[in-house]
Order: C-alpha cells, then structure tokens, then sequence
C-alpha cells in the first residue's frame, strides 16, 4: 500500500509524458545487455558498451567475439558466515559529505594526504589519524541523487534506476524519479537489527523529509538542504534552503542528549559542503557572473541569488567571494585544454566540459586572458557563458580547500556533542558521496560526463574506539573498494561485525559486493579486483552541440582504468553500436596514472572489454529477487520515459529554460 499511495503522484506524470499515455513496457529490455534473439542486425547493438569502429574506438567484431567468452565477475572475499563480536551493539554515527574528492592536488609544503587533511580539515584529520583509511574507495555512481541512491542502498544506480539528480525547489516535486521505497535501506535494515535511525541533513533521494519513515530513517531536519549555491556556507533560512550549520546544530542537540543505557542507533548526519565548491564560480560570485551579461541577445543560463533563483543571498554575505591564497599551483598537474580534449578522449568529455561550464562558469585557456568575459554557448542562440580570468584555475583550488576547512568546522562541532560514555561504544563512519573536478582535465567544477578518478575516488574512514572491529589502523588501504560495498558494511557493523543477515533474499541481493569487515581488521585483507562506475545524467539535445554519447560506464582495476561511452536507443537500455567511443588508461605510466593518454587501442582494453560486457547484465543491471525485479522494471522505464522527453531534439521550451531545469535551482 505504501508503494502504491507513494508512486500514485508520479506515474501518472509519465503516462502524460508518454505517447498515447501508455507506459511501453514490451519497448524496453528486462535484461538490459542482451541482443533479442531474432534482432535484425543493424544501428542497435547490445546494451553493454558494444560495439566501435570510429575515434577512440575498437572494432566491432571483437566485442561480439567476447560475448561467448567467460568472465569472472564473482568478487573475491564475498562475504562469508561469520559469528559476532562479543560485547553490545555499537552505536554508529555516520558523517557523511557532498562533492570531497580523495585529495590529490597539494599546496607548496604538503606532499600527502595526511599533511593535507592536517592543515585544511583538522577535524577529519583526527578521525584519518584514529580510524582505518580507505586509501582506494570509489563510488559506483557520480552526481548526488544517483551516488546517495547506490550509498543508501547498496545497490548500482542501474539496478535502482536512481540515475538523475533531483533540482526540485524545497517544497516542490518534479517528474524525475525518486528512489523506490521498496529496495532496502541501511535504515530498515539497521532497524530490523534494533537500532534507532535518525537521518540530519541531505537526503536528496525524494520530496519530503518529513516521510523518510517509509525508507527505514527519521528524518529529524526539513526542507531537504539538498545544495543549491551558497546552501553548505550560508544559506536561506526565509525560502526554506538549510545550511550546514543548520544541520550540525540539530545533530548536536540530538548527539548531545544520547545515554549509555539506550536503544542502540545509527544516526546519520549529511552535510551540504564542500558542495558549494560545485558552483564555482559563476555561484559564489554571482555578482560578477550577472553583471556580464548586458546583452539581451547574450544571457545566462541562470542569474545567481536572485528571486527567480534563490537561495537569496547578499553580496555583502557572500563569504565566498573573496578566496585565500593558500599556495596551490596555478593549474591542476593533469589540466587538459577542451582542444586536446577534443583531439584525443571521447566526444562528450568537450561537451560535458561546456555544458557543466554554461551552468557553473567557464574559466579562460589563455594565460594573457586577465578579465571576465561573456561567450556564446556552441550551436545554441541567446545563451551565453561566463569566462573568468585565467588565474580563475588556481583560485578554483583555494576555493575548494578553503570550503572544505568550512564544513570541517562543522564536522568538529558534530564530533564534540557526543558525551563521553556514550562516545566509548561509538564507531564513526565518514565518506563523501562523490568528488569533484576542481579544474582536472580542464573540468572547471562538478562531477558529470566522465570516468576521471577526480569524480569517483572519494575518502572513506572507520573509526572504532573499542577496536573490535578494526586494526593495523596506521596502515592505509590500498585495496580497491566501492560505494556499492557501504550498506552491507554498516549493516554488518550493527550486527557486531556478523554477516548472519545475509540469508535468503538478501543473501541474494548482496551477493556480489565486497565484505569489507576483514578490511577493517587488517590492512593484508584484499580488495575488490575491480569497481564499476556509471554514470546516466541527462541534458536536452539541443545542448549536445557535437552529438556525443552520454551513458557512462566504467571499470577501474589497480592496474588500468576502461571507460565507455555510449547512446542508447529510445526507450531502451540496447546501446547504438555506432555510438560507442572508449578510453583506457594504463597506471603503471605516468600520462596514465594522471588520465592525460588514453589508447584504447591496446589489447588489454579488450580484455577489459570483455570483462565489462559480462558484468553490466550480471552485477550493475542484475535483477534483484521476487517482486523487487518488478519494481526495477518500473524504475527502469520512469527513467526511460524521462529521458525521452529531456533528450527530444525537437523540444518546443526555450533551450535557456530548459538549461535552468538542469542546473541547481530550478525546479524541472
């Protein structure tokens, strides 16, 4: 019943998006990767990523040579039946942030990860010094809404179909899909386990904050802060936009007045920052990227802190503004001009770049360029871009770190309520959703359209001050991990360390994610022999000025990283063959290990290959058992049906308009 009152308010959207009002359930593909068998061959291949015979990309008859070959996609140290730690049930505060990549790019006199944390999170830094690091974790999806769905549940984003981030206003709904209450939840599960759930902060993954009953948490702050510009630092407590402090007052109080004696519980505090970081800088300095648009012909694709586009927030306000200099280089070590992009790396990673640009502010390539201008979007009329000043690439770095030192003051205050007796059964957990580009690859900010580790490779720590269930903690992990791993992790943790639960269907739903337990104990424990990543955001066609594929998925192994990159017939998962470009990067070369020479040309890309193929159907599309299949089917064609309407090339809305539906902060 809960599932029917919940998904009453969005399918009939879709039945209005769709032709005739039907959804076409016998025009999608349960399976995802397959070739019906009859299929005339032709423009359509398998919806794994098939087949290539242009740029960056192999030919086809290998990849259809591959689909008969076998492929080990069972992960090495699954998890096994192990008995529980002895003692009570620890308590669990997770701590969990928006866009912090795994620190990569260091100011003149640090030269770690270690010295990084110490001079601009001091707070995280005491957690990093106390707890098990996970020097290798990656998260399966990038964007917010889809990198929280695969967090919160444990499953990829092509398994729940959470691919699209929300930008509902507070208070609002929009046609894009939510995450189905009927998949599991850290939160209903830990609850099955006795525990109480509080949730503090973004959520992202629905409308209300108010009904996360019916997910398995509490939510104990609304309207959702789920990161419009300036949100994490500052804010709109009048047009209901949260802030961090906001959300760490609320889980101090709620941290603060926690006993010893009680109901175990695993409170969840979610932190807007470092996202504003996202907005740079065409957000977080919004009266210099408006002022630049004079033109009638020529504007923008949204005017920051304005009423049209709250949050509003004053130029006098704006702590943001203004950036300290605090030593980084004057460009990124793996910066990449949108020329050489062009030239050697798939085709959407030039229209990603400007697209994200058209949104968040374009930074000039040229290093004579010292003022601001205003340059139209490629093939589309009216819209412009904000170009700012060369030197805008290593004021990007400072703008990150400096934001990043903001919520760590939050982090600190979060850490303080705990009192002491109850923080002594308390283990912490801390990750970031996904990462952020900060300039890499020519990347001015967010997250979308690639397989970069600057968006996927994300810091995750565990501390336990009983140390039962971690150790060799001065030992960083080297071993590969992924966001899909976390739910069974904390669910485990909640079971004193006990895989028991995962018996019957849930035994079957988990059965492919990496048991992480015996990564806590020992730093020898192996990781993962490889993470999947994906990525499936929409943008209209009208902004696709170079026509490029935009369904990302990617295998990462320690030794070298494959992307590819594809379209998708209509109402379909099945790749266009023609469509697929592909990059692979060998990591025991420097140009490599930096993602600066992709040759998808050498034969282990094909190896690779082939490997993916089998894994998209078997593990990041796998169908979930009994009627969970069913609701994955219906997740599957929201989606699809969304698609359809945002890629319609002859959509009939302004292009400025429907570029704004995309941004943060306005609704779609």
């Amino acid at each position: 019943m809960v599932v029917a009152r919940f998904y009453s308010l969005y399918v009939p959207v879709f039945q209005r998006m769709a032709p005739g009002g039907r959804c076409p359930r016998n025009r999608i593909q349960a399976s995802g990767c397959r070739q019906p068998a009859g299929q005339a061959s032709g423009s359509s291949g398998p919806a794994g990523p098939g087949a290539w015979g242009s740029k960056n990309c192999m030919e086809r008859r290998d990849f259809l040579r591959s689909a008969g070959l076998a492929a080990t996609s069972a992960l090495a140290g699954a998890a096994e039946a192990r008995q529980p730690e002895p003692g009570p049930q620890p308590n669990i505060l997770f701590i969990l942030v928006d866009e912090l990549r795994f620190p990569s790019v260091f100011p003149t006199g640090i030269h770690d990860v270690d010295g990084f944390l110490a001079r601009f999170m001091p707070n995280l830094h005491g957690l990093w010094q106390r707890g098990v690091k996970f020097g290798s974790h990656y998260t399966a999806a990038s964007a917010c809404t889809p990198s929280r769905g695969v967090l919160v549940t444990g499953l990829y984003s092509q398994q729940s179909w959470v691919c699209v981030t929300l930008t509902n206003t507070p208070g609002s709904v929009s046609p894009t899909p939510v995450l189905n209450p009927a998949f599991p939840t850290y939160g209903r599960l830990l609850r099955e386990a006795g525990y109480q759930t509080p949730y503090i902060g973004k959520w992202h993954l629905s409308f209300d904050m108010r009904q996360l009953e019916i997910y398995g948490f509490d939510g104990l702050l609304a309207p959702d802060p789920t990161g419009f510009n300036l949100q994490g630092t500052v804010g709109d407590e009048k047009n209901g936009y949260r802030n961090d402090q906001d959300i760490a007052d609320k889980a101090v109080e709620w941290l603060g007045a926690r006993t010893p004696d009680e109901q175990p519980w695993c409170c969840t505090v979610s932190f807007v920052n470092p996202h504003d970081q996202q907005f740079f800088w065409a957000g977080t300095e919004f009266q210099t990227y408006n002022a630049l648009f004079t033109d009638p012909a020529l504007q923008p694709v949204i005017e920051y802190s304005t009423p049209d586009n709250p949050p509003l927030v004053s130029w006098d306000d704006d702590p943001l503004k203004t950036v300290p200099d605090l030593g980084f280089p004057a460009l990124p070590p793996n910066w990449e001009s949108a020329a050489t992009l062009q030239a050697n790396k798939p085709s959407t990673q030039l229209f990603g770049r400007t697209a994200q640009a058209a949104v968040w502010g374009d930074i000039a390539q040229d290093p004579a360029q010292a003022g601001f201008t205003a340059q139209p979007y490629p093939g589309v009329d009216g819209v412009g871009l904000g170009v700012a000043p060369y030197a805008y690439w290593q004021r990007a770095l400072n703008s990150y770190a400096n934001i990043m030192g903001i919520v760590d003051q939050r982090i600190g205050e979060v850490l303080g309520a705990l009192p002491k007796a109850v923080a002594e059964n308390t283990v912490i957990v801390f990750a970031s959703d996904h990462g952020e580009y900060a300039g890499a690859h020519g990347y001015v900010a967010g997250k979308l359209l690639s397989c970069y580790e600057e968006a996927y490779h994300v810091p995750l720590i565990v501390v336990d001050p009983t140390q039962r269930f971690t150790g060799d903690i001065h030992a960083i992990r080297t071993g590969l991990t992924s966001s899909v791993d976390f739910t069974p992790m904390l669910v485990s943790l909640g079971h004193n360390g006990s895989t028991d639960w995962q018996r019957g269907r849930l035994g079957r739903i988990y059965a492919k994610r990496h048991d992480m337990l015996p990564m806590l104990k020992s730093a020898q424990a192996p990781g993962r022999p490889y993470v999947l990543l994906a990525t499936d955001e929409l943008l209209p066609a009208r902004l696709n000025f170079n026509d490029a594929p935009t369904h990302i998925v990617g295998i990462r192994t320690d030794k070298a990283k494959l992307g590819t990159y594809a379209k998708w017939a209509e109402l379909s998962t099945r790749i266009i063959a023609d469509s697929v470009e592909l990059e692979f990067y060998d990591y025991a070369t420097a140009e490599g290990l930096a993602e600066l020479a992709s040759t998808p040309d050498d034969p282990r890309a094909r190896a690779l290959l082939r490997l993916l193929e089998r894994l998209i159907p078997q593990e990041l599309q796998e169908r979930l058992p009994g009627g969970l299949g069913l609701v994955q089917d219906l997740q599957r064609e929201l989606y699809l049906l969304l698609a359809q309407k945002v890629l319609a090339p002859d959509g009939t809305s302004p292009v400025r308009d429907a570029l704004r539906g995309l941004g943060y902060g306005r609704e779609f």
